[in-house]
C-alpha cells in the first residue's frame, strides 16, 4: 500500500529528483514507512510506502531479472503467492516476498494483458518497459485504488492523487463545467473526467499505455463485468466464495481488523474473519442521538463471534473538528455525509491495526438499496414504473446519468439537484460528447433485467467514485489500509449474475446474502432491514453555516467561474429556514465551498 507518482518531461537528472521528492511529499500519509525512486533519461517514477507485505524487503521499485521491467504499485495483490509459484515453475527467481516483484516478473512472462487477467487485488500499477520505452498504467477492476493522469504536448504525468499533479505548472487546474454539473447532480464527479479540466482518471478495469517516444496514449478496458448467463448459486457455495474472499484479504504481515456496523454485510465479514483470526479486532461507530445509533447491533455480533470490539461515539463536536481535516484529504469535492465518521473510525482503528476489512460493494452486488425495489416486477404485473406512475407522473426509463425526465440516475439513485436547480446555480453547462457515458449506457443496455441494470449502474459510478473514494481517502489519511472482500472478482461475477429473485423481491433485499448470514449469525441480525449510515446532520450543518460568517463571502467561489454565489446563498437560506432542510444538498454545497477554499489556498501557497 502506498502512493505512486511519475512524470515524463525534459529535465536534468538532479532537477528530476528534486521534483520527485516534492511530488512524493504530497502523499506521505499514504506511505509513512519510506519511499523509492527511479530516475532515467526523461522519466522520473516514485512511491511512498505503507509496509504491509514483506515489511523489510518490499520497498519499490522492483525489477525483473534482466532489470528491463520496472514496477511500482499502490495496493495489494491477494493471489500473489499463487502467481509467484507459477512464475517460479517457469524459471523466475525472486529476491523478495513482495507482491510488487510478482508484477515485474509477471509482466515479463505474460505481457500486460496476461498479467492483468490473472490478478485478484486492489491496485494502481505503473510498469515501465525499458526495452520498448512504453509506460503501462492500470487500475483494479472496481476502482478501489485511485490513479490520475495529465498530458500535454510533450509531457505526461500520473499520480495516486491530484495534489501532486497540480504542482506541475503545465497542468490545467481550471474547473471543468460538465464535471461541476455532475457534482451538483450526484454529490460526486463520476467517470473519466475530474473536477479539474487538466486531470483525468484511469477508469476501474482500464489500462493505459504511453509511448515514451511519441507520447501517444492508448486506453483499453481490460475488464467489463459479466452480465450473463444468469445463474443461481446455492447458499453454501456462495458462503464458500465469500469466505475465500475474506481469508485472502486477511493476509498481511501487520495487524488486521474489521469495520463492524452490525448490519448484514459487515457482520458476515467479521464472523468469517473471526473464524480464521480468533479475537480479531472489530470497530464500530455510534451516535449520541438514539434514533441514529446502531452500535448495540454491532456489540451483539461482536459477542457472538468473540471479537475484541472497540466502539466510538461521533457527535457534533467531532463534526466541527474534523470537517477541515477531511476536506484536506480529498482530491475532489465529495458530498457524502459519512466521510467524517469514516475518518474518525479510521483514525481510532489505526491505534490498533494497520489493515481493516470493510463491507463496501455488498449493497450494489446483492441489491441492498431500497430504491432498487422500483426496478423489480410487482405482483400486479406492472413494471418498476408503477411507483412513478402512482405519483401521477408517467416517464420513460432513465437512460442518462443525470439528464432524465425524473431526477434519478439509471439505478434509481435520487439526484441532489434536478436540471433546473443546477441551472440556477451554474447556468446552462455545455455538455460535450462524453465517450465514458456512452460506454456506461452501452454496458447497461447489455443487462438481462432491470434490477441487474440498476445495480450495474451503481457498480460503475456510485461505488468507485463515491464509496470507494471515501474508504480509500479516509483510511489513507490515517495511514490505514482498507480492504473490501465483497469485491473479489469471482464473487462479483457470481453476484451480478444471480437471478432477480435471489437478489431482491418486493418484500426482501439481499435475499441470497441473508441466507448466507443465517448460516453464520444470530437470526435477528441476518433478518435486519438495511438502516444505512444516517447522521443527525441538519442541526450540525446549520451550526456550521452560522459559524462560517457571511454566507455571501463563504460561497464566493472565485476559481469556479460558472458558480453563482447569490443563487447559492438564496438556496441555502431557504433550506435553513425550512422545517426539513435537504441535508444532502446543504452538505454537498458546504463540501464544494470547503474544497474550493482548501484546494486553491494550497495551490496559491505552493506557487502553482
Amino acid at each position: 500500500m502506498c502512493g505512486i507518482v511519475g512524470v515524463f518531461d525534459q529535465m536534468e537528472s538532479h532537477k528530476g529528483r528534486l521534483l520527485l521528492a516534492r511530488l512524493l511529499a504530497t502523499m506521505e500519509a499514504r506511505g509513512p514507512d519510506g519511499e523509492g525512486m527511479f530516475v532515467e533519461d526523461n522519466i522520473i517514477m516514485g512511491m511512498r510506502r505503507l509496509a504491509v507485505i514483506d515489511v523489510e524487503g518490499g520497498g519499490q521499485p522492483l525489477l525483473s531479472r534482466d532489470r528491463q521491467v520496472v514496477a511500482f504499485q499502490n495496493g495489494e495483490i491477494y493471489n500473489h503467492v499463487d502467481l509467484r509459484h507459477e512464475l517460479e515453475r517457469g524459471g523466475a527467481v525472486f529476491r523478495t516476498a513482495s507482491d510488487t516483484e510478482v508484477l515485474a516478473y509477471g509482466y515479463d512472462y505474460w505481457g500486460i494483458d496476461g498479467l492483468l487477467a490473472r490478478l485478484d487485488g486492489m491496485y494502481a500499477i505503473a510498469i515501465l518497459d525499458r526495452r520498448s520505452k512504453v509506460l503501462h498504467l492500470a487500475r483494479d477492476r472496481f476502482g478501489e485504488k485511485p490513479l490520475y493522469f495529465s498530458a500535454d504536448t510533450n509531457k505526461f504525468a500520473y499520480s495516486s492523487n491530484t495534489k501532486a499533479l497540480v504542482l506541475l505548472p503545465w497542468v490545467d487546474v481550471d474547473i471543468d463545467g460538465g464535471s461541476l454539473d455532475r457534482y451538483l447532480a450526484l454529490h460526486y464527479v463520476p467517470g473519466r473526467r475530474t473536477i479539474l479540466r487538466g486531470v483525468q482518471r484511469v477508469l476501474p478495469g482500464e489500462r493505459v499505455a504511453v509511448c515514451m517516444r511519441s507520447l501517444k496514449i492508448c486506453r483499453e478496458q481490460y475488464y467489463i463485468p459479466a452480465v450473463s448467463p444468469i445463474e443461481p448459486m446455492d447458499s453454501r457455495v456462495l458462503l464458500e466464495r465469500i469466505e475465500s474472499a475474506v481469508t485472502s484479504r486477511l493476509v498481511a504481515d501487520v495487524p488486521v481488523g474489521v469495520f463492524l456496523s452490525g448490519g448484514v454485510d459487515s457482520s458476515i465479514i467479521a464472523a468469517l474473519a473471526a473464524k480464521h483470526h480468533p479475537a480479531i479486532d472489530t470497530f464500530s461507530m455510534g451516535f449520541k442521538e438514539a434514533g441514529y445509533d446502531e452500535s448495540a447491533n454491532a456489540e451483539v455480533v461482536a459477542r457472538a463471534i468473540g471479537s475484541s470490539h472497540h466502539h466510538f461515539t461521533f457527535d457534533e463536536a467531532a463534526f466541527q473538528e474534523l470537517l477541515p481535516a477531511v476536506v484536506e484529504n480529498l482530491d475532489e469535492p465529495i458530498g457524502d455525509q459519512a466521510l467524517l465518521p469514516t475518518y474518525w473510525l479510521c483514525r481510532e482503528a489505526k491505534r490498533h491495526v494497520t489493515v481493516v476489512l470493510s463491507g463496501e460493494g455488498a449493497d450494489e452486488l446483492f441489491a441492498g438499496y431500497e430504491y432498487y425495489r422500483s426496478m423489480i416486477p410487482h405482483r400486479s404485473g406492472l413494471s418498476w414504473l408503477k411507483d412513478w406512475i402512482g405519483g401521477r407522473r408517467s416517464v420513460a426509463r432513465p437512460r442518462h446519468l443525470c439528464g432524465n425526465p425524473w431526477p434519478v440516475t439509471p439505478s434509481g439513485f435520487p439526484l441532489v439537484l434536478d436540471s433546473e436547480g443546477r441551472r440556477q446555480l451554474i447556468g446552462a453547462p455545455v455538455h460535450e460528447p462524453d465517450p465514458w457515458e456512452e460506454q456506461l449506457c452501452a454496458s447497461l443496455a447489455r443487462s438481462k433485467n432491470s434490477l441487474q441494470s440498476a445495480t450495474l449502474a451503481d457498480i460503475l459510478t456510485w461505488l468507485p467514485d463515491d464509496l470507494l473514494v471515501k474508504l480509500d481517502r479516509m483510511a489513507m489519511a490515517n495511514s490505514l489500509e482498507g480492504r473490501a472482500p465483497f469485491l473479489s472478482p469471482a464473487l462479483v461475477d457470481a453476484a451480478i449474475r444471480l437471478p432477480e429473485d435471489r437478489r431482491m423481491t418486493a418484500r426482501q433485499s439481499k435475499v441470497a446474502l441473508r441466507e448466507v448470514a443465517a448460516l453464520l449469525l444470530p437470526r435477528d441480525i441476518a433478518e435486519r432491514k438495511k438502516h444505512g449510515f444516517i447522521l443527525p446532520m441538519a442541526t450540525w450543518l446549520q451550526q456550521w453555516l452560522r459559524r462560517v460568517g457571511r454566507l455571501q463571502d463563504y460561497f464566493d467561489l472565485r476559481r469556479i467561474k460558472q458558480f453563482d454565489a447569490d443563487s447559492a446563498v438564496r438556496l441555502v437560506e431557504r433550506e435553513m429556514a425550512s422545517g426539513r432542510p435537504n441535508e444532502r444538498l446543504l452538505f454537498s454545497l458546504v463540501m464544494l465551498a470547503e474544497w474550493h477554499h482548501s484546494f486553491f489556498r494550497r495551490l496559491t501557497s505552493t506557487g502553482s
